[in-house]
């Protein structure tokens, strides 16, 4: 075709090419328009094809076209070919007819197998897919990468080597970090990426390099080293976690861990995952062969298991250790320096419309020298029927047997029979539920409670209760905005004979602490070994101010108090004690929003018998856009039946801060007032870039056993790749309350065709 000749429609130059392309059928641009859409991420992997590639279909198109069809075809003027799972741009393209070969200069681009490479020029085989470009640069759209290598070679099955390459996640112009590969190879078939002699440079720093690795390029999982931890605390010195990961199938796989610290020894961490239709479970055992300091093996187990079946569930929930300080050795979380009591569960539950069954067996592990040991549940086997509506009544029946062991205290079998009838009327301002029930239990003891009882006590107990309530409302402005108020009046009568159970032991019941839901609690006992001698009035008033416009709650009180009738109560012994005063405590709660954004709330509880405030919770929050919060709380809490260490007087402060729009302050400084000493002090900045996040925090803290531990932590996250260091998330999410850490989510990229996958 004459060099200046007219410049035909993309369409007629692809009927054009289509001449000179005559080994491979081409489609028109119509054709490849109208195909169907293919969704990228829920294409399965299959076996590379035996058909040959020339059979494929191909698109083409340009603005002018020269050369002879018989020879080789030049294209200029925003050239592309088009094949599946290929598509070549460039301002000139050369198809050579004899070897398939196609040669593209300036602005060149080739999109293949998920990734877009763009050089000034490249060569590359259209019948074997191969080829080669120098001075790349490459984007890979499903994990958000980017880089730039010396030469990419473009090699069969889909794959393809980079030599000298630079990948980051951060965006165009930002090389906050990156990694340096001097060869990397990446799979898109097995979707694996392969790197050697690797460096991670944080600002043109070298922090981290390794000899070799692999990367999966997609969500599915591969075996391989997972990214290492480290850090630093007070009772292991420093600590390095490098975890492999073993795909063993898609259903099950196993991490192995091996944790150096320097002042104990290796830890050696185990964790087996099993997932099936029945059920899925995660084993985790974490041994020692020899704590330098502990100068014996030691080891950490956990068997977690739930499952269902045709309506039956079931589960396990088991953890045991070798010793009392296991936990509190190697943890790095407060919350799991205070478990006293280690759980061995198994339980098996089935359900209908109207009832259920339960069987559980409730072993322990007591770690706590402090701790009494509670009873084992060895088994337990509770049916529940309950019908919501039958003519108006509600009907809930509990059955209930135990077999309670303890390796020093009575052991022995309860059963229980909990009947209960009531006929809820309600209406739009005001309601009225009276209940009555049946409780009786009966016991089968290996030795008598007391001196000269029975093997056999049991008891029945009858409970008559009436629960009633007004709801008010007005229209009101606050502060000029439109509100509405209402005022909630609420009254409970509840009534229980006096039963004596000086013969009975205690084997899982306990005093249920005072509270506004348990104002309108017919037990006060939680548990079936104990039922308190009641007649006694509960009232409570509650007033709520709601915005009308969009049903925000600015303000919430409410004050409470049980008035007894009786002058007695059954004590822990089950006998009879003389009330000391006529009232329960003064409860009160006070909620305020003072802006939508700062917080204050109030809660209190007063003791008419001692004349004084035994629980105070106070303070304000203010938290005026997402990663900005501050917290500051007194707690108070004094139970005269308790021991001494249970006595609370805490000021809290806690805070997520912005320095500037990327510098963040995190603290926590909890101080007991009674002690006269820190219990928890956490110290921390943040720094966040577009495409990477740091993490420093320092954490001190009092264990149970009065001895101050630290930790420290610092955490480097590369969006998109994952995060190297110890995390601190666990900490500061328990610590400070509304702490926010930035979304590193991204979302998938949009999706086209198999084409138009970046176009």
């Amino acid at each position: 075709m004459p060099r200046n000749s007219s410049c035909p429609r993309p369409l007629t130059l692809a009927l054009a090419v289509a001449c000179a392309l005559a080994a491979m059928p081409v489609y028109s641009q119509t054709t490849l328009e109208t195909t169907t859409i293919v969704d990228m991420q829920s294409v399965k992997r299959l076996a590379p094809s035996n058909k040959t590639y020339d059979q494929e279909p191909a698109v083409a198109s340009a603005e002018a076209i020269e050369g002879s069809p018989e020879t080789e075809l030049i294209m200029t003027g925003d050239a592309e070919i088009r094949r599946p799972g290929t598509m070549i741009k460039a301002d000139r393209l050369t198809y050579t007819q004899s070897n398939g070969e196609v040669t593209a200069q300036g602005n060149a681009s080739i999109s293949r197998d998920g990734a877009i490479f763009r050089t000034p020029q490249l060569r590359y085989q259209l019948t074997d897919k191969t080829g080669q470009a120098e001075q790349v640069d490459y984007e890979y759209a499903p994990m958000r990468l980017r880089g730039e290598a010396s030469c990419a070679r473009f090699l069969p099955f889909e794959q393809t080597e980079l030599e000298n390459s630079l990948i980051t996640t951060c965006k165009k112009g930002d090389n906050s970090w990156w990694i340096e590969i001097e060869k990397l190879t990446l799979d898109e078939y097995e979707q694996i990426g392969y790197g050697r002699n690797a460096v991670l440079k944080l600002g043109g720093v070298p922090v981290i390099g390794t000899p070799w690795f692999t990367f999966p390029m997609t969500p599915e999982r591969k075996s391989g080293f997972l990214i290492p931890s480290f850090g630093m605390s007070s009772s292991r010195g420093f600590e390095l976690q490098t975890p492999y990961y073993f795909n063993i199938a898609p259903n099950y796989d196993y991490t192995l861990t091996p944790h150096v610290m320097s002042k104990r020894g290796v830890l050696l961490g185990n964790n087996l995952r099993w997932l099936n239709q029945y059920f899925e479970t995660s084993v985790t055992l974490n041994y020692m062969p020899d704590d330098k300091e502990y100068e014996d093996e030691r080891y950490g187990a956990s068997i977690q298991l739930k499952g269902s079946f045709k309506g039956l569930s079931y589960g396990i929930d088991y953890k045991r250790v070798s010793d009392n300080d296991f936990i509190s050795d190697f943890s790095n979380s407060v919350r799991d320096d205070t478990e006293d009591v280690l759980t061995q569960n198994y339980w098996l539950h089935y359900g209908q419309k109207y009832w259920s069954a339960h069987l559980t067996v409730n072993k322990n592990q007591t770690i706590d020298i402090h701790t009494d040991k509670p009873y084992e549940k060895v088994p337990e086997f509770t049916w529940r029927g309950y019908v919501a509506d039958f003519q108006g009544f509600e009907f809930k029946t509990t059955l209930q047997a135990t077999r309670f062991e303890h390796p020093t205290k009575i052991s022995g079998d309860r059963f229980v029979f909990d009947q209960s009838v009531a006929y809820p009327i309600r209406s739009a301002g005001w309601f009225v539920t009276p209940k009555a029930r049946v409780v009786g239990t009966s016991y089968d003891l290996e030795r008598a409670y007391t001196r000269g009882a029975s093997l056999t006590p049991g008891v029945t107990v009858p409970v008559f209760s009436v629960d009633s309530g007004l709801i008010f409302d007005r229209e009101v402005r606050v502060f000029d905005l439109p509100m509405m108020q209402t005022l909630e009046p609420r009254l409970f009568y509840s009534y229980t004979p006096y039963r004596d159970q000086s013969d009975i032991p205690v084997f899982d019941s306990s005093l249920a602490e005072m509270n506004f839901a348990q104002l309108f609690n017919e037990d006060t006992w939680i548990g079936y070994d104990r039922f308190n001698e009641a007649n006694q009035l509960s009232a409570s008033v509650t007033t709520r101010f709601i915005d009308d416009r969009d049903g925000y709650e600015w303000f919430r009180a409410s004050i409470g108090e049980r008035v007894y009738f009786n002058d007695y109560r059954i004590g822990s012994n089950g006998k009879r004690q003389a009330l000391k005063t006529q009232k329960s405590d003064l409860l009160a709660s006070i909620g305020a929003h003072l802006t939508r954004s700062l917080q204050a709330s109030v809660y209190t509880q007063w003791s008419h018998e001692r004349n004084k405030t035994d629980r105070l919770v106070a303070g304000v929050r203010y938290q005026p856009r997402p990663m900005s919060t501050i917290g500051l709380f007194y707690r108070y809490n004094w139970e005269p039946d308790r021991q001494s260490e249970d006595y609370i007087k805490q000021v809290d402060l806690s805070l997520q801060w912005p320095l500037s729009d990327k510098w963040y302050v995190l603290a926590r400084q909890n101080y007991s007032l009674y002690k006269r000493k820190f219990i928890e002090s956490l110290l921390g900045l943040e720094y966040h870039a577009d495409c990477w996040t740091m993490r420093v925090v320092a954490q001190r803290y009092t264990d149970d056993n009065e001895e101050a531990q630290s930790n420290f932590f610092i955490q480097l996250e590369l969006n998109g790749l994952g995060s190297l260091g110890s995390s601190p998330m666990n900490e500061l999410q328990r610590s400070i309350q509304g702490y926010q850490p930035r979304s590193t989510v991204l979302t998938d990229p949009t999706r086209m065709g198999p084409y138009d996958y970046y176009y």
